[in-house]
């Protein structure tokens, strides 16, 4: 009796193996993009890629300009309303990286000075990890993501325009216009040690 394999399977048996350590199945990532649904149920692959990326590369591409990033900050702040949310959220898996909500500056929990100091300190003190070894990362993520059967808004159409990026050369990407508008997001990225020392300084309750 002769088998015949699927043409997508085929792909996926080929694919895999092109990956050290690539897993089908890896629970962080799978809580994760569970933890991101819940809080933001709109998201699409897009804004789910955004957090993965935050947490492996953080703010360090933003800040060519730092006077820039100082002034934007300010301009955000005074342009924005402040929702009432004073919890940092975990960028992707959570182990570098933090979103940090301007909520806590916008409310007086902590200064301006406070934040943006702890955000270059982020920048500087992170190194860059390696792309390519980056979008052999994403390869895992989009395949546990499949596996979860989530019916993301426009999934085929974002997964080929990431695809896509990644062979031009280019990683970083915008909030999708949907969660721009729904939820309106206003945060700078912090490392993980450097958000608990502002945590700590200004007494804000680990109510993540």
């Amino acid at each position: 009796m002769k088998i015949r394999l699927q043409v997508p399977m085929l792909l996926f048996l080929l694919i895999v193996p092109l990956y050290p350590g690539c897993r089908t199945d890896n629970p962080e990532i799978r809580q994760a993009v569970t933890n991101q649904l819940q809080r933001y149920p709109e998201s699409s692959l897009q804004d789910i890629y955004k957090s993965f990326f935050q947490d492996e590369f953080g703010p360090g591409h933003l800040l060519e300009d730092t006077a820039g990033a100082r002034n934007y900050l300010e301009y955000e702040l005074s342009e924005m309303a402040s929702s009432g949310n004073h919890v940092a959220e975990p960028c992707g898996v959570g182990k570098n990286f933090y979103r940090v909500p301007l909520d806590l500056v916008k409310d007086g929990i902590i200064s301006d000075n406070s934040l943006f100091s702890a955000f270059m300190e982020s920048a500087s003190s992170f190194r860059l990890p390696d792309i390519e070894l980056w979008k052999k990362k994403w390869v895992e993520i989009v395949i546990v993501i499949e596996r979860m059967n989530l019916n993301l808004p426009n999934f085929d159409e974002d997964k080929k325009s990431l695809a896509d990026m990644h062979r031009q050369g280019e990683t970083a990407v915008h909030h999708s216009q949907q969660y721009e508008e729904l939820y309106k997001p206003h945060y700078r990225i912090l490392g993980k040690e450097e958000w608990e020392r502002l945590q700590e300084r200004n007494a804000i309750p680990n109510n993540q």
